[in-house]
């Protein structure tokens, strides 16, 4: 039997952590696309079947044959463990390479993977030690090869949620000298601040405001989606200036209490409620706890003297709902909905190639016409969940129509489009939820019909759904059946139940459907098939972390 030699030990050791770190990367793309949530990290982990497989299977191999005594078989052993790791570390770099969203290399993801890569390598030295004590059949390069592979493919995931953990203290000092300087300068600029919240709505709402606040001065708001504590504090102390009058804070709720958190940080002097719906249904798990989470906004607006916006028809939990409609509540409300108590009502809207046009009534009982040049019949809430704001804050409702006109559509968000082959493209691809998805496809048979081509859908489906995962596709794929001509479906297997929906419309409504394990795959259809006249809509676009697991 073959002892283990230090120059054969460090050889294999070199080997193992070269691929320790290639996989420690790869799974670090999508630690990071659950911004560092370790729990939700191992359990998409266990879901998404991303354990390793091939380099552990090679090395169990090699570990096997390692208990021979025939010299041929540690050879072969070795060769099958080498074989292993060159094939794992090639995986974990055609992730990396792949990668819709790269890896952002940041301080933090440094650090964590540093750390991780560190605690690898300690892994190692620790198991080669103790083979060199024991000895006996342990100590067989093959043998000790072949166990130290496996361990280290198998704890790699759990090795970067360590060093996640072990890193807090640090993390929490760094996070705390940035709020500082963030509270530093949001009190020595003193803006006026606007918390927005809701299920669905919070973005698209946000942007309308920004754009009728500069009518009113200068006006800063948190880009994109950026909802948490630590991107709103980025944005204070990177973008925040002495000249800005208004800032507007998206405020993203991820348990009950972080609105909380977000509202020390910067407290709002007036709130707007979109939604309280089912979007993230996973992480609540329940209306009434998104109810709460979401009302944490309220209660520092009227802490603050100020008044919560709340559009009552987004609101789907009923006890919510009659209490903001009755105005039982600690404070004031202006409501904005389709009932006759509501100060701001939606009597109706029209949509065609141009955009919206929105029936309402405004707070002094005066009915009124307004267009604006963005699509989705669920943008009027969000419109006039704005305007409720803008004119609270004392822009003239003459102002905020006249403003309404210049508005430009939110990148990706029922962006309407026309290619150069005559193809219209909605571009719905941010972000999906059902209400979002039912108007996009109201929009999509519209423009199909009016221009009388082929009604073409291009989905991943929805996430954070929850209990309500297979419901609310099923009922959106029924819906579809009768507003589309052809589907694309990425990774069909996800919501098996929404292509149940489109097959139990009328034998003669069902949709061509096509299915593809990537949503490239299915941009490339589009390209190759779309032909003028066409209307295509594409209704969300997954990060990795959904759309395509690895397979390590």
């Amino acid at each position: 039997m073959h002892s283990l030699s230090i120059p054969v030990l460090l050889l294999v050791g070199a080997g193992i952590l070269v691929f320790a770190g290639l996989r420690l990367a790869a799974l670090l793309l999508f630690f990071q696309q659950e911004e560092y949530d370790g729990r939700r990290f191992l359990h998409w982990v266990r879901a998404s079947g991303a354990r390793d497989r091939w380099t552990s299977l090679a090395a169990a191999v090699g570990l096997v044959l390692g208990f021979s005594p025939r010299p041929w078989a540690q050879v072969m052993g070795l060769a099958m463990i080498a074989f292993g790791l060159a094939e794992g570390g090639r995986r974990s770099l055609l992730v990396l390479r792949r990668a819709k969203k790269p890896l952002r290399m940041t301080a933090r993801a440094r650090r964590i993977l540093g750390l991780a890569f560190l605690l690898a390598l300690l892994e190692l030295v620790g198991l080669g030690l103790a083979f060199r004590l024991l000895g006996g059949q342990l100590s067989a390069p093959a043998v000790a090869a072949g166990v130290m592979t496996m361990i280290v493919a198998q704890t790699a995931p759990w090795l970067l949620t360590a060093a996640n953990m072990l890193l807090m203290p640090v993390e929490r000092r760094i996070q705390q000298r940035y709020r500082k300087e963030a509270t530093t300068r949001l009190a020595a600029v003193d803006p006026f601040i606007v918390g927005i919240t809701g299920s669905f709505g919070k973005t698209s709402t946000k942007h309308i405001l920004g754009h009728l606040l500069d009518g009113l001065g200068p006006t800063l708001i948190t880009p994109g989606s950026v909802n948490t504590e630590m991107g709103i504090v980025r944005i204070i102390r990177e973008r925040l200036e002495p000249r800005h009058r208004f800032f507007i804070v998206e405020m993203g709720a991820y348990g009950e209490g972080s609105i909380t958190r977000l509202c020390r940080l910067t407290p709002p002097r007036l709130g707007i409620l979109t939604a309280v719906g089912e979007a993230h249904y996973e992480r609540f798990r329940s209306l009434e706890t998104v109810a709460r989470a979401k009302m944490e906004l309220a209660e520092a607006v009227w802490s603050a003297g100020g008044a919560l916006i709340a559009v009552i028809d987004g609101i789907a939990d009923s006890a919510l709902r009659q209490k903001l409609l009755m105005g039982s509540c600690a404070g004031r409300v202006i409501r904005v909905g389709s009932m006759e108590a509501c100060e701001w009502r939606l009597l109706g809207q029209e949509e065609d190639e141009e955009g919206l046009a929105v029936d309402l009534v405004t707070p002094t009982g005066e009915r009124t016409r307004w267009r604006l040049p963005i699509h989705g019949r669920h943008q009027a809430w969000n419109l006039l969940a704005a305007a409720a704001a803008a004119h609270e804050l004392g822009m003239p409702l003459p102002a905020i129509a006249g403003a309404l006109s210049s508005l430009r559509p939110v990148a990706h968000r029922l962006a309407v489009t026309r290619s150069a082959a005559g193809v219209t493209i909605i571009d719905d691809a941010y972000n999906s939820n059902p209400e979002g998805f039912r108007a996009a496809l109201d929009l999509l048979d519209r423009l199909g019909r009016a221009g009388k081509g082929r009604r073409i859908l291009l989905t991943p489906g929805m996430v954070e759904l929850g209990a309500r995962h297979d419901e609310a596709h099923h009922a959106l794929g029924s819906y579809a059946a009768a507003r589309v001509d052809i589907a694309l479906l990425v990774r069909p297997d996800r919501f098996a139940r929404f292509e149940e929906g489109l097959r139990a419309g009328e034998e003669d409504r069902t949709p061509q459907i096509h299915h593809f394990a990537r949503q490239a795959e299915a941009e490339a259809w589009l390209k190759v098939h779309a032909r003028a006249g066409d209307v295509v809509l594409i209704e969300n676009n997954l990060p990795d972390l959904h759309e395509a697991p690895p397979h390590f």
